[in-house]
């Protein structure tokens, strides 16, 4: 597990994280308690997306994937599987400095009719579903491209998308980051969780697809023909 948690949380990558979420407090301003979750939410997804892309990839860029291929699959999967969740623990944990990042920094005011540690459980239950969608999308383009350039292009093209007034026109339960106002008419603003359920599934499903994707033989393999198959080279 030390070893999973090494090659998921690099000292860059936890630098850059925290980074990332500091910016987001600072140029974020905040009036009310219930304005953290769109802010919060919405660019922590982006951030998991990114921060999953290369859980895999780090094979090849690191120089390990000639021998990291040639592990049994359930070794390659278990691994990954523990990056990932990694990951996730990681970045959960990052959604709950962030939100009370943004109470210290603006000291918000607070008017909702619902506890206020319940509204906080909105905020981190709907972000971990939004993140553990938009990290399987950089996970599974990174792994289907073997190219980390196109994984995280992918989810900031995705990103702009669903953030922009096009997902409006759709049906509610394809927005993924819908808010909708509480019976009390108080401005409290609430996760629409029947797209982000559906979205989970999405998600689900992707870390699944991996599978495939990680018996494939690699693409770009740096010393293969010196190192990798000099066995298949015997064989044929």
């Amino acid at each position: 597990m030390k070893y999973e948690i090494k090659i998921a949380l690099p000292l860059y990558k936890v630098v850059y994280s925290f980074l990332f979420v500091t910016i987001i407090i600072l140029v974020r301003p905040i009036q009310s308690i219930t304005e953290i979750i769109a802010p919060l939410e919405t660019y922590m997804a982006l951030l998991a997306g990114i921060f999953l892309a290369d859980t895999y990839y780090q094979e090849f860029t690191g120089g390990r994937i000639d021998c990291y291929y040639r592990y049994c699959l359930q070794k390659k999967l278990l691994s990954v599987t523990k990056r990932n969740i990694i990951c996730l623990i990681y970045l959960f944990i990052l959604v709950a400095v962030g939100y009370w990042g943004f109470i210290f920094r603006y000291q918000p005011v607070y008017t909702s009719a619902i506890p206020e540690m319940i509204l906080y459980a909105h905020t981190m239950l709907a972000t971990l579903a939004s993140m553990i969608f938009m990290g399987s999308i950089g996970f599974t383009l990174t792994n289907l491209a073997q190219s980390i350039g196109a994984g995280i292009s992918g989810v900031l093209i995705l990103w702009l998308a669903m953030t922009s007034s096009v997902m409006n026109k759709l049906p509610e339960c394809f927005q993924l980051f819908l808010l909708y106002s509480s019976e009390a008419q108080d401005g409290t603003l609430l996760p629409y969780y029947l797209s982000r359920g559906m979205y989970v599934m999405i998600g689900v499903l992707l870390f699944g697809f991996n599978v495939l994707l990680i018996q494939r033989q690699p693409k770009q393999r740096k010393g293969w023909k010196n190192n990798g198959n000099k066995a298949e080279g015997r064989t044929l």
